[in-house]
C-alpha cells in the first residue's frame, strides 16, 4: 500500500541519516566487539524490523493526538522503569544506574513534551493502553527478579530505551517538530546533556563497558 511505502521510506530515510555518526559509533566501538554488549547488539539487529518502525513512526506524527498518545505510553514506561532502577537493589543494576542515571532519565522531558501537546498534567489524564501496561507490568517482573537474585534484567530494558534514543532519537526530533508544529525546544525527551562524557561517542562507549562489567 501507499502508506506501508511510505513507511518503509521514512525508516531507511531515518536509517541513512544516522549513518554517519550512529554507524561509526558502532563500527569504531570496542566494548561492543565482546561480552553482553555483544550479545545486545546481535540481538537488535536481527530483530529490528525498519519497516514496523517506520509505520510507528508516520502513525506518531500524522497528528497531535496519535503524537501524544505515543508519549504518553513511553512515559508510562520510563517513568515505570526509571522508579524501579532507582529502588533497585541488585548490585549490578545499582552500580550501572548509580553512574548513567544523570544523563539517561527521559521521565521528566517526557512528561513536559505531552504537557504541551495536549496540555498542563497530561501525563495523569491519557488512558494507558493495555500494551503499554503490558510493556510496564514485564518491567516491574525484571525489577523482582533482579532485586530477588541480584540480577540484571532491567539492564536489557535499559539497553533497548536508551540505546534506541541515544542512536537514533536524535534524528527524529526535527521531523516531529515540523509535521506537529510544536515549539523550538521540543521533544524535549530526543535531547541529552552529556555531562562528564563530553559527547554521545563517549557516553555510547561507557555504557557498553559498564553494560560487559
Amino acid at each position: 500500500t501507499l502508506m506501508g511505502t511510505f513507511a518503509k521510506r521514512l525508516g531507511q530515510l531515518a536509517a541513512r541519516s544516522l549513518e554517519s555518526e550512529s554507524s561509526q559509533i558502532l563500527r569504531s566501538g570496542a566494548a561492543n566487539k565482546r561480552g553482553l554488549s555483544l550479545a545486545l547488539d546481535g540481538t537488535l539487529r536481527k530483530s529490528h524490523d525498519m519497516k514496523v518502525f517506520g509505520l510507528g513512526t508516520l502513525a506518531s506524527l500524522s497528528s497531535r493526538e496519535r503524537y501524544s498518545r505515543f508519549t504518553a505510553s513511553m512515559h508510562a514506561v520510563y517513568s515505570a522503569m526509571e522508579g524501579r532502577l532507582d529502588a533497585s537493589k541488585s548490585a549490578p543494576t545499582q552500580r550501572l544506574w548509580s553512574r548513567f542515571g544523570p544523563q539517561l532519565r527521559r521521565t521528566e522531558a517526557l512528561a513536559a513534551d505531552l504537557d504541551e501537546a495536549i496540555g498542563a498534567d497530561s501525563a495523569s489524564r491519557v488512558a494507558v493502553t493495555p500494551a503499554t501496561a503490558s510493556y510496564v507490568a514485564a518491567i516491574g517482573s525484571a525489577a523482582d527478579d533482579d532485586d530477588a537474585n541480584d540480577g540484571a534484567r532491567l539492564v536489557g530494558h535499559l539497553y533497548c530505551r536508551y540505546f534506541a534514543d541515544l542512536f537514533g532519537g536524535q534524528a527524529l526530533a526535527a521531523p516531529t517538530r515540523l509535521a506537529l508544529g510544536l515549539g523550538p525546544h521540543s521533544p524535549r525527551h530526543y535531547t541529552f546533556d552529556f555531562g562528564e562524557f563530553g559527547g554521545r561517542r563517549a557516553l555510547i562507549e561507557a555504557l557498553y563497558e559498564e553494560i560487559n562489567t
